[in-house]
């Protein structure tokens, strides 16, 4: 429109409009920020009048006894002897394979009955005098605890059953046995002891370090070779195998318990010359080896590959040379596996640090705080993620001077998120505060790719719980026929998923806990009888097509890989007949068999 054109004015009722619109907004502005305001008042109210309180026990113990020092030291050894003495109380550690060695060796000192097993997956006499047990079992109360491994309670996934356990337990005596640059994160936790004792402990065994890398050809017997995935495992396993056939086992955290006690066995009773294991032998499990050979020395810890740090490397390198078990020990470095380039400098610095003549870089990390439902001040399952966000809030406030820090609950907030929805229909009824607390505090991974499994197991909780069918395979599924080692570890895994909710919630799809132990069981089984196979066909580091050498994470080398040279076929006409099946086994090597395993069906 031309300047010297005269403006037509906005009708009034357009203008009326855009005043009631802006009216309209500004009060709902207003009203969004009173509400804003309200809630930062209630959030305060709810901290302020509720005021969880920090967890403390009645009775404070009469006597704490601090066992510190490097691996092999006896700390372990002296405190279960005082458990043996006392006659009543308490071994808790983080490991199954820990409580079931520890209830070994006091049932061996003691008349039969007095000591029993307790742990997520299986009992024995869990009412005995001395009960050995996972720190997550442990009871509240009794006359002694012997806490192994209390270093454990700056882990950041489990470290706050250690420290409620050491806030709260009310026992009179306690041993808590741990590398010593813990102490100053422990010794707060039992600040009300009425006397506090701390024995440290040496070394009981030389442990050197060799000078020159050692090649797959040079490992000798009573060898534990170490690699930080399952995949390396195998690698290494399959390149030492050439050399001692049949004489070679591994170990990873994947293997289920029964088939791991097994390859233990084996190892220590000499049927197995070499063990390749990851760092699961590092948390105070105790084998007659001579030698620890790192064949890679960086992890994946979760969120990145990291170098090991010293204390790790320590944990593992102390295993070699164990007291009572083989003479002194040694420690270095395994070349030769493609891929794997492991650092003599960090197994060095590791092992000065197992020997105790330096102090490692354990993470100075608080322990952690996580709530009970009581502190929560919810209602009902639907106030659950506001309870967790506020006491979280106030945890953080509360513990800014204490010894401790708040555990970050969001994983609970979003377990309890994912259950809301299905609550909103026939399940509803089944949702009460105690249920939903229950499901969502569950021990089973809420980790991708395995979430959905939980999701699965909680909803069949409740459908069993208002009277709807739930089909067993839902809960359990059957063994695997003519699966690979891979498939029966995976089928073991789902076993104990199911093992944990039935034990909460029996009877779900018709089923007990010891169904679910039965089919882990017949896992296991399978798995311990195809191991040496897969172990022997294992081309991991191998290209699954030409068998030249790569690194462990790839199954077929470049060129094979779809490059002109792999469309040639050139590579596999020069192998002999022997490889050239060897590369079609691959896909078997680790664990397939033709014809199934034995036709049983799941028991009931």
């Amino acid at each position: 429109m031309p300047d010297n054109q005269p403006r037509t004015a906005t009708p009034l009722p357009t203008v009326r409009r855009r005043e009631r619109s802006a009216g309209r907004q500004n009060a709902t502005r207003d009203a969004d920020r009173a509400a804003a305001r309200e809630e930062k008042l209630a959030q305060q109210s709810w901290v302020e009048g509720a005021e969880p309180a920090l967890p403390t026990r009645t009775t404070r113990p009469e006597d704490v006894v601090f066992h510190l020092g490097p691996t092999n030291s006896g700390k372990t050894y002296e405190s279960l002897q005082a458990l043996a003495k006392a006659g009543s109380g308490v071994y808790a550690a983080p490991l199954r394979q820990l409580a079931h060695e520890a209830y070994a060796k006091l049932s061996a000192l003691l008349p039969e009955g007095s000591v029993g097993l307790s742990t997520g997956e299986e009992e024995i006499d869990p009412f005995a005098p001395i009960v050995c047990c996972t720190v997550e079992k442990a009871p509240p109360r009794g006359e002694m605890l012997v806490l192994d491994e209390a270093h454990w309670v700056t882990d950041p996934d489990r470290g706050h059953h250690w420290a409620r356990l050491l806030l709260t337990g009310e026992y009179r005596t306690m041993h808590l046995i741990s590398a010593a640059e813990a102490y100053l994160v422990l010794k707060p936790l039992v600040s009300d002891a009425e006397h506090v004792e701390v024995v440290n402990h040496k070394r009981l065994s030389r442990l050197d370090v060799l000078r020159a890398p050692v090649r797959p050809e040079a490992v000798r017997p009573q060898t534990l070779v170490v690699a930080f995935s399952r995949k390396t495992v195998y690698a290494a396993a399959a390149e030492l195998d050439q050399h001692r056939p049949g004489k070679v086992g591994v170990l990873y955290g994947a293997l289920p318990p029964a088939t791991r006690r097994e390859v233990i066995d084996r190892f220590t009773e000499g049927a197995l010359d070499v063990l390749v294991t990851t760092d699961v032998i590092g948390h105070g499990i105790n084998v007659p080896a001579t030698s620890v050979l790192f064949a890679e020395t960086s992890k994946f810890d979760g969120q990145e590959v990291r170098p090991l740090r010293t204390w790790e490397a320590a944990q593992i390198a102390g295993r070699a040379g164990r007291y009572g078990l083989t003479g002194h020990g040694t420690v270095g470095i395994l070349i030769g596996v493609s891929g794997l380039k492991p650092v003599g400098g960090l197994v060095a610095n590791g092992a000065a640090v197992a020997r105790g003549d330096e102090m490692s870089d354990l993470p100075k990390r608080a322990p952690r705080l996580r709530p009970e439902l009581e502190d929560l001040g919810a209602f009902e399952a639907v106030d659950l993620p506001e309870a967790l966000t506020r006491w979280m809030a106030w945890a953080r406030a509360a513990t800014r001077d204490e010894a401790m820090t708040a555990d970050d609950v969001t994983s609970l907030v979003l377990r309890v998120h994912a259950l809301l929805p299905l609550l909103r229909g026939p399940l509803g009824a089944a949702g009460d505060l105690q249920t939903v607390w229950r499901l969502v505090n569950l021990a089973i991974d809420y980790n991708p790719p395995r979430r959905t499994r939980w999701l699965v197991l909680a909803r069949a909780a409740l459908e069993h719980a208002v009277g709807l069918p739930v089909q067993p395979e839902t809960v359990l599924p059957d063994v695997p026929r003519g699966g690979t080692v891979e498939e029966y570890e995976q089928a073991a895994a789902a076993a104990r998923d199911a093992q944990t909710l039935l034990r909460q919630f029996p009877g779900v799809g018709g089923l007990d806990s010891d169904d679910a132990a039965w089919v882990e069981e017949e896992c296991a089984e399978m798995i311990t009888e195809l191991l040496p196979g897969a172990i022997a066909l294992g081309l991991s580091g191998k290209c699954t097509t030409c068998g030249s050498a790569i690194a462990p994470w790839f199954t077929t080398c470049r060129p094979c890989s779809g490059g002109p040279a792999g469309r040639s076929g050139g590579d596999r006409d020069r192998r002999p007949g022997g490889q050239r099946a060897a590369g079609r086994a691959a896909g078997r090597a680790l664990g397939g068999r033709q014809g199934g395993p034995r036709g049983r069906s799941r028991r009931g």
